[in-house]
């Protein structure tokens, strides 16, 4: 779906001929879908919040597979909002709709069966805040599925620091205010808002990591396109491992 609003004719065309190329964006795509699963929702007529969804690539997967489901997709830039309705427009999604609203201030009380906030907390100052709103747009019952970077971050390959240093890069510059949260951490900000975890694991093992740090190496979303399509088979290789694993710890956290 992202040719639709994709202006570079290498990246639209990756979109055509490999799905999605942003081979660790896949990786969380993929678990977050591989817990939905797990709760046994694919034939229920369930209400659906995706917050905060950037360009809508979560809803539209499932909504394309789940024509029965009904799904809001939450954010606050204007410009992303107006990609993801460009996209749901040229792929005739009738079960689909966005809004522009701050995670902290949601106007939904008791509404979703269902609600995903994939890697959105890290960017919050009132992450607290954040969360109470979530969980109060959630029906009694529902579920919340929340992913996060971990806190601390394991060991990462020497080229990351390089290439960071090369580009002049921080963390704060995408809008990072905090590293991320441990199993723990997550924990507790479940149970201080009134949530019940079912299950808080880590994700981006061994293989996943590898993963992150060989696709940022070689440039994250700008990479080389002769570099990249070389390393992708192996990249997506090491996604599907990761994929087939739980590890003891990981680069990233998934709470539901």
């Amino acid at each position: 779906a992202k040719q639709f609003v994709e202006q570079d004719w290498k990246r639209r065309w990756s979109y055509v001929l490999l799905g999605e190329p942003h081979v660790p964006g896949w990786i969380r795509l993929q678990h977050v879908v591989r817990e939905l699963g797990r709760l046994g929702l694919d034939r229920s007529p369930i209400r659906f919040l995706d917050a905060v969804c950037s360009r809508g690539d979560l809803i539209t997967y499932l909504a394309e597979r789940h024509p029965q489901w009904s799904l809001v997709g939450l954010e606050l830039e204007p410009d992303r909002v107006e990609k993801a309705e460009t996209i749901r427009r040229r792929m005739s999604l009738t079960n689909v709709s966005y809004l522009r609203a701050d995670i902290c201030r949601l106007p939904f009380q008791n509404e979703f069966d269902l609600v995903v906030c994939s890697d959105v907390m890290e960017h919050i100052a009132s992450d607290q805040e954040a969360f109470a709103s979530l969980t109060r747009a959630l029906k009694p019952g529902g579920h919340l599925i929340v992913t996060s970077p971990s806190s601390p971050q394991p060991r990462h390959l020497p080229l990351v620091a390089w290439r960071e240093r090369l580009v002049g890069f921080d963390p704060s510059e995408i809008g990072h205010v905090r590293q991320g949260y441990s199993i723990q951490g997550l924990h507790q900000l479940f149970e201080a808002t009134g949530s019940k975890p079912q299950r808080i694991r880590y994700t981006y093992g061994r293989w996943g990591t590898l993963c992150f740090d060989l696709f940022f190496s070689i440039g994250d979303n700008r990479p080389n396109p002769l570099l990249f399509l070389g390393l992708y088979p192996f990249l997506k290789l090491l996604g599907w491992l990761d994929l087939r694993n739980e590890p003891a710890h990981g680069a990233a956290v998934l709470g539901v």
